[in-house]
């Protein structure tokens, strides 16, 4: 009897609660580009619970009305933006502003990638080394690939030993940025090739000048950075495997990077290569002990977005590499037949093994990096790395001591940087940064061998900003200043007698602290104010010429080689003398170049002139006789440089017409599409170095060259390529006397004067290689055969400090299989 009632009252509490409930609730708010805040018109706001979508405004703004207490999901998108998701609690009237990322800077990127020749965002010099290339190197050097840029040249000892030259200048004055972090392994060594993997690299840019600032105001020469592969926000797993075997060295490298990515933003990045090698062969004769081997590891880990993200990145790379065992001579006869003879004095059957003299290096590398990027104002970023350098030299020793290192040394290194980028305004980006560095060497004091290289600690505290500015389409502009303080202090022994004749005693008697024996016990001390600046301006005429200038100012602070060094170099076979009166270089440059890139024609003509004052080279002096032998003595000595040259890039495409396989509605007409047949290209580079002191040419300076490379594509058969390729380089007719006179028993034991010709320059030569490649399953598989000195010419590179005592290597047949997945 009470049912209806009850029903009733039910209902009615029903219909008071709908009506409680009213859907009259508002959501609104603006929505804007993240970078500059200007409001983006016809953004489509979608709420998943109505299935309807909105549309801002003309001013960004949007309103959702009638809306019920609530969650809901809106997802807000905009052409040319990555959509956004979110959800939004609705309890009460609500205001909810929402930036979008436009995607103009990712096309500006891909712009300056594709265009190898031109980084259309600033004034700076550069070329950059595309994947392929990078692949085709994958068993060669980071300096072998390097190489096949205009204006860069190698400076090798050996084959195995390899050391990028940027317009004449290596070293300190070449800075190597590996995925964010200035390499240091010890490369103010003539002999230290770059601790890198270059499997790890997807794009390698070459920045030829001083106005690479974010990264030091020393690198005069230029700046290399080796860029990983892209993170993308994106479900996948990709990745490639390579496998190369050559003939010459009779040995090969394998390699493997697999990079997985999660939409989310996660990521995992890991690569991993093994090289070995024997004995190299010249067209003649083995080059006795020099074979390498070399293992590389490099994993990461990281979460990134637009908006912020992070990373953690540890790389290894250990490396043994043979030294000519010809270039170790016992006495000063030796060394007379071995750099005037035209032959190795020392000459085995061939071996992997790797014996005395050689070096083995260990590096390791962990990197931490951070950043968040900021709506209306631009992007924040910490980095911090920690590296450990470990190098030990194998002279040829005997007794207890054989098998000993006659050098080691441990160089541990840490920096830490904060960068600051504003790209808010529309024409105008600023950037900022500090950073700080510190460094501590020890040499193995277990060598029982005097230091090459004593104790130091070393530090440097930075700080740049810059701006670069569009005016308008046609013109860029930027400028740049940078700041370092270093400094500098060792414990170091000198021979009493070397003190005092260098003067030491005198000029540096502050620096004594004891005396053991015959030796002096010290503790120099340096500090150096660093200023860089630069200041450019391009000219793009249309889309398809430019021109720029670029003006730059630079000093440099002696390294501890050139400050410290004293004693046998065991990797070169050298005696090295450093000089503590050393001051720091400065350099002044300019840097032009125009651009040419319209239709089949890419053309690029880069002059500059550099002025180094305090100019700091180092020279052959004489010979000196140890108990291990006879060696020629080098001299770090300083003087004022001019540095003048042009390089230059030019490629030709010749194209054919082929019919599609689509019909216009007429079916006698055919369409064509255009597809390349031909590619000719060549690089061309001269320097002129002159030391304006004495007018005298400067030591070790890049001859003349040309590259010329000719590619048939498709050559008979789909996705079959052939190349011819030449290098030809001039001999260098420059070059400074500094021969020197030591005196040698003849056939009856008496002693004559004989010169040491340590100055004279090879001759000419000219290289030929041939290649080609396939590419099957869907173009994820390719093979790539090649042979290099195709000729087997026999040749001497002036800038191979081995040149002195064997040719360089002859024919080398390599075989590549690239898989990418």
């Amino acid at each position: 009897m009470f049912t209806k009632p009850l029903v009733a009252i039910a209902l009615l509490a029903s219909f008071c609660y709908t009506h409680a409930q009213e859907c009259t609730l508002v959501l609104q708010g603006k929505i804007t580009d993240f970078h500059d805040s200007q409001p983006l018109e016809l953004a489509q706001i979608y709420v998943e619970q109505l299935q309807k979508t909105y549309i801002s405004k003309s001013d960004g703004s949007y309103e959702i009305t009638d809306l019920c207490p609530g969650n809901y999901n809106i997802s807000i998108s905009h052409y040319d933006c990555d959509t956004k998701k979110t959800e939004i609690k609705i309890d009460q009237n609500k205001t909810l502003h929402i930036t979008l990322e436009h995607h103009i800077n990712d096309l500006k990127e891909m712009k300056i990638l594709a265009d190898v020749h031109d980084n259309h965002s600033n004034t700076q010099s550069s070329t950059r080394i595309k994947a392929k290339t990078i692949q085709q190197y994958s068993g060669a050097s980071l300096g072998d690939a390097l190489a096949t840029v205009s204006g860069v040249s190698t400076l090798k000892t050996g084959n195995s030993v390899v050391k990028p030259i940027i317009h004449g200048l290596y070293g300190s004055r070449v800075a190597i940025v590996n995925d964010g972090m200035r390499q240091q392994d010890q490369e103010w060594g003539v002999e230290h090739a770059p601790n890198i993997d270059i499997n790890t690299a997807s794009t390698i840019e070459v920045i030829k000048g001083a106005s690479a600032l974010r990264y030091g105001g020393d690198a005069i020469g230029g700046t290399i950075l080796i860029t990983p592969a892209r993170v993308i926000a994106k479900d996948t797993l990709n990745g490639h495997a390579i496998m190369q075997g050559q003939t010459n060295g009779r040995g090969g490298s394998a390699t493997t990077t697999v990079n997985n990515y999660r939409k989310s933003g996660w990521y995992q990045q890991a690569t991993l290569t093994y090289k070995k090698l024997g004995d190299f062969e010249a067209p003649d004769y083995v080059l006795s002990n020099t074979g390498s081997e070399t293992t590389a590891v490099k994993l990461g880990i990281g979460f990134k977005t637009f908006e912020y993200g992070a990373s953690a990145k540890y790389s290894y790379y250990q490396s043994e590499i043979g030294i000519l065992r010809a270039s170790h001579i016992g006495n000063a006869s030796d060394l007379v037949r071995s750099i005037n003879s035209g032959q190795p004095l020392i000459i085995n059957d061939f071996t992997y093994n790797i014996e005395a003299p050689k070096q083995q290096v260990a590096h390791h590398g962990l990197q931490f990096n951070a950043f968040k990027r900021f709506a209306g104002l631009g992007k924040l970023s910490m980095d911090y790395s920690f590296q450990f350098n470990n190098r030990k030299e194998f002279d040829i020793r005997r007794g207890e001591n054989a098998g000993r290192a006659s050098l080691d040394m441990d160089l541990q290194t840490q920096n830490i940087s904060v960068y600051a980028m504003v790209d808010a305004f529309e024409n105008t980006i600023y950037e900022a940064g500090i950073d700080y560095m510190t460094q501590v060497n020890r040499p193995d004091a277990a060598t029982e061998v005097r230091r090459l290289i004593p104790d130091y600690n070393a530090n440097k505290v930075g700080a740049f900003t810059s701006v670069t500015h569009n005016p308008s389409e046609n013109w860029v502009l930027d400028a740049g200043l940078r700041y370092d303080r270093y400094h500098i202090n060792a414990t170091k022994f000198y021979l009493q007698s070397r003190w005092e004749d260098l003067g030491y005693d005198e000029q540096f008697a502050s620096f004594e602290i004891g005396r053991e024996g015959n030796q002096i016990k010290t503790q120099p001390e340096f500090q150096y104010d660093l200023f860089a600046f630069t200041a450019g301006a391009k000219y793009e005429f249309n889309t398809d010429y430019d021109l720029s200038i670029n003006l730059s100012s630079a000093n440099r602070a002696p390294n501890p080689s050139e400050l410290f060094s004293d004693g046998l170099h065991h990797a070169l076979a050298t005696i090295e003398l450093g000089r503590l009166d050393l001051r720091k270089e400065q350099s002044y440059k300019i840097n032009t170049a125009f651009h040419v890139n319209k239709g089949r024609l890419d053309l690029e003509i880069n002059p500059y002139l550099n002025f180094v004052n305090d100019f700091i080279q180092l020279v052959p002096t004489g010979l000196e006789t140890t108990i291990r032998g006879a060696f020629p003595v080098f001299q770090y000595e300083q003087i004022n440089a001019r540095l003048y040259g042009i390089d230059l890039h030019a490629s030709y495409d010749f194209w054919t017409k082929k019919p599609a396989k689509k019909r216009y509605t007429h079916p006698n007409e055919l369409v064509y599409k255009a597809v390349k047949l031909l590619s000719l290209e060549t690089n061309m580079s001269y320097i002129h170095g002159t030391s304006t002191s004495d007018e005298e040419p400067l030591i070790d300076m890049p001859p003349a060259q040309i590259q010329t490379q000719l590619t048939w594509y498709n050559a008979g058969i789909q996705n079959f390529d052939l190349y011819v390729s030449n290098h030809a380089v001039f001999q260098q007719n420059r070059f400074p006397d500094n021969n020197f006179p030591v005196s040698i028993p003849n056939d009856e034991g008496q002693l004559i004067t004989s010169t040491v010709d340590i100055s004279s320059t090879p001759a000419a030569y000219s290289l030929w290689n041939v290649g080609a490649s396939y590419a099957f399953a869907k173009a994820n598989t390719k093979i790539n055969l090649t042979v290099n000195n195709l000729l087997n010419s026999q040749y001497r590179n002036y800038l191979n400090r081995q040149r002195f005592y064997a040719d360089e290597i002859g024919r080398d047949l390599q075989l590549q299989i690239i898989y990418n997945f």
